[in-house]
This record gives structure tokens, sequence and C-alpha cells, in this order.
């Protein structure tokens, strides 16, 4: 039984990174408030609400950071496992896997007999082999291999200074080859040198 269920869980992770790992941007179902478990405070339900719906419309818009805090501050009013569920799929949505996965194992301790704990367990699965890429390796491709440079004869400035080099010793040469002293003319004296 428990080798059937590891095989779904890794059929599910590889159908979640052959979809792109982003099955829906939807919140997860919310738990009924009597299997959350959590005391209402008198008085703060309806901040607690508030909080709620503000970070339920965040969330289905994208803005997954400010739904966080929503979150955040709804389980600062009231302890419901929900909230911490609900931080965590923000998170992974974000691409904050530490984070998600810090939620998902809160909601876990808080929630031991949630139930779509199956679920979390593995989005827990998917995110951890995510983290690790020793364990998805063979998921993907292995990277191309780096181009080797081009030999030292095949570049052009080697050339280029080649012909710099060659130019400027012919040049030397020719000007060496000229006399550099000054012809003196022929006097009644003759053209030797006195001094």
């Amino acid at each position: 039984m428990l080798g059937f269920r590891r095989s779904l869980r890794l059929l599910a992770l590889g159908l979640a990174l052959w979809t792109g790992g982003r099955a829906s941007a939807a919140p997860p179902p919310a738990l009924p408030p009597a299997a959350a478990g959590a005391p209402a405070q008198p008085g703060a339900d309806s901040e607690v609400d508030e909080h709620v719906a503000q970070a339920r419309r965040l969330y289905l818009l994208g803005r997954y950071q400010e739904a966080i805090g929503e979150y955040r501050r709804a389980y600062e009013l009231r302890a419901d496992p929900q909230f911490l569920l609900d931080t965590a799929e923000a998170y992974r949505q974000l691409g904050a896997t530490d984070q998600a996965l810090f939620y998902y194992d809160r909601y876990l301790a808080a929630a031991p007999n949630a139930p779509n704990r199956e679920m979390v367990e593995d989005r827990v699965t998917e995110l951890e082999l995510l983290r690790t890429p020793a364990a998805g390796a063979g998921l993907t491709a292995p990277a191309p291999p780096k181009p080797r440079p081009a030999p030292l004869w095949k570049r052009w400035w080697m050339w280029t200074a080649v012909a710099v080099g060659l130019g400027a010793g012919l040049t030397a040469a020719a000007l060496a080859g000229r006399s550099t002293s000054p012809s003196i003319p022929a006097s009644d004296l003759g053209d030797r040198k006195f001094y």
C-alpha cells in the first residue's frame, strides 16, 4: 500500500513538473470552522473575516506577497491552521520554496487530522524535489557543454599583431640602412673631417 501511494505521488509530481508546476492559482479549499479547532475570540471575528476576504482577493489577483501579509494578520487574531496553509500556498506561488515548506510543516503540525493532509504532503514532496537539484536532476536535461575557445592562430587579433610587428620591423630595417651622417660638401681643402 505504501509503495502504491508513493508511485501515485511521484506520478502526480511528474505531471505537475511537466505542466509547469502550477495546476491552478485558486486558493486551497478551506476547512470547515469546526475542523479547524481554533477558538474564536469575541469581537475579532469580523476583523479576521475582513483580512481573510482581502487576502483571498489579493491571492486571486496574483498579488501573493500582499495576500501573505493579510493571512498573517488573520492568523495573529485567530490561530486557525487554514491560514497557515493559505500562507504556504501563496509562498509556493511566489516560488519561495523554503518559506512554503515552513508553513506547510506548521500546518501539518497544527492540523494532524486534516482532511487534505495527503494533498499537503504531496506539495511538500514536490517542493522538496524542486529544492534539491540532485534529486530532480533526472527530470531535467543536462546543461550543454561550454564551447571551447578558438585556437590562437584562428583569432583575428593575433594576425593583426603579426602584421603590425612585421611592418614595424621592415620600416626599422629600411631606416637603419640609410646613412645618418650628413654629407660633407667637397671644398678646396678636401672632404676630410678635422674635428
